[in-house]
């Protein structure tokens, strides 16, 4: 039995649903730590496409514990819209299978308001997120354990009417109804209740017991709220740091797994130095079909950055990589990689031969062309951490295994 930790290397989007679902199957337990509905997992299976924004993936295997935990903030609305949306598919939701922390804020339609009047220029997803963690910061915050103590309602009442009158005397956009938040939160509530409890002692228990846990984490590395590309990043500590404040447990870690997409990706603003606005660029996005699972806006696309990856398994001691999205770079003649920066931050290439062969669905190492062969050795020599996975495809069967990872 063992733990283990999913998380993206990059700026999100790297395919961390489609790991997490494959692992959820032998999995005990499943917990997401950060973070909000401003996530995006597609996960494919058997068929059929589900997309997660505040569940944690292993909800479709059906077998694990899914917890939200208290480093998250959680949207009573989004959670129950996500609860409907997974059942119409056919998915077992039920309290034995989700546990959402007592301990997690809540994310009001107050703070999705705040997001649009306040952020625009940074690129959020206009979800809440960092307006929630802002009032869980300055300690005015709301809980989820106000739900079942009864004291939800009244401290949303108070909440909203403080930032009316800051909205009155500061903002130009006109503020929410209250009355009809009101009567929505408190109906999203009431269905919410069953699945709320004290998430902290039902990790430990399974940790203590030596059951299969896998931590899920949400966006990437360079978000993080002190690691990443500051001011635009998220509001949370998408890296390893994050596991341990928000699951609220220690956990050894046996595998530290870094999801890595064979070419880089953002959405938002913000820096990044491999960008390609150009065809290249155009390419990359039609190839991966590359629009946000939660915004559906374009992603910024560029050429895999090595120099950036390198932090991130500094910050992360990630100790086995999972590749994705490889069959999206057939075609192109010539793939560039940075390897480093130069004095004037820009970034300094190294060009390795492409490929024209299609590998969508290859599952065997041997029969991915020698140049594809090639560029992922690249990568494994300059990062200096097993490949042990190589994703060909959407499907969860469109894998390479390099190394044993269960």
């Amino acid at each position: 039995m063992a733990n283990y930790i999913v998380l993206g290397a990059q700026w999100g989007d790297e395919g961390k649903g489609k790991i997490v679902d494959m692992l959820s199957a032998k999995m005990d337990m499943v917990v997401r730590f950060q973070g909000g509905a401003n996530a995006g997992h597609t996960v494919k299976c058997e068929g059929k496409e589900y997309v997660l924004h505040l569940i944690p993936g292993g909800i479709v295997s059906g077998k694990a514990v899914n917890v939200i935990g208290n480093g998250c903030v959680v949207d009573p609305l989004t959670f129950i819209e996500e609860v409907d949306y997974l059942r119409k598919l056919g998915v077992e939701v039920t309290p034995e299978k989700l546990l959402v922390s007592s301990q997690a804020h809540v994310v009001t339609p107050v703070h999705k308001y705040l997001d649009r009047v306040l952020n625009k220029k940074i690129g959020t997803t206009g979800r809440g997120i960092g307006p929630a963690y802002g009032d869980k910061v300055h300690r005015t915050g709301i809980r989820l354990e106000n739900i079942p103590d009864g004291s939800f309602i009244d401290r949303f009442r108070e909440h909203a009417e403080t930032y009316r009158q800051i909205s009155a005397q500061v903002y130009d956009e006109p503020f929410i109804d209250v009355d009809d938040a009101v009567r929505r939160m408190g109906e999203a509530a009431e269905r919410m209740k069953p699945y709320i409890g004290d998430s902290v002692e039902r990790i430990a228990e399974f940790v203590r017991r030596g059951k299969n846990v896998l931590y899920e984490g949400a966006q990437g590395t360079f978000l993080d709220i002190d690691h990443g590309t500051y001011p635009f990043v998220t509001s949370s500590s998408t890296s390893i740091g994050g596991a341990f404040t928000g699951g609220g447990v220690f956990v050894e870690f046996e595998k530290r797994i870094g999801i890595v997409k064979a070419y880089t990706t953002r959405v938002g603003e913000g820096p990044f130095p491999t960008e390609q606005n150009n065809e290249i660029g155009e390419r990359l996005r039609k190839n991966g079909h590359e629009f946000g699972a939660t915004t559906g806006r374009p992603r910024r696309c560029g050429w895999l950055d090595l120099k950036m990856l390198k932090r991130s398994f500094i910050i992360n001691g990630f100790n086995y990589v999972s590749l994705s999205k490889i069959s999206c770079l057939s075609g192109f003649e010539t793939l560039k990689v940075a390897v480093d920066y130069n004095a004037a931050g820009e970034p300094v290439y190294e060009e390795l031969p492409g490929w024209r062969e299609e590998v969508e669905g290859i599952t065997e190492w041997n029969k991915l062309p020698e140049s594809c062969r090639n560029y992922i050795n690249f990568i494994e020599e300059y990062l200096a951490v097993p490949l042990g996975m190589i994703s060909t495809g959407p499907d969860r069967k469109d894998i390479i295994y390099r190394e044993k990872l269960i």
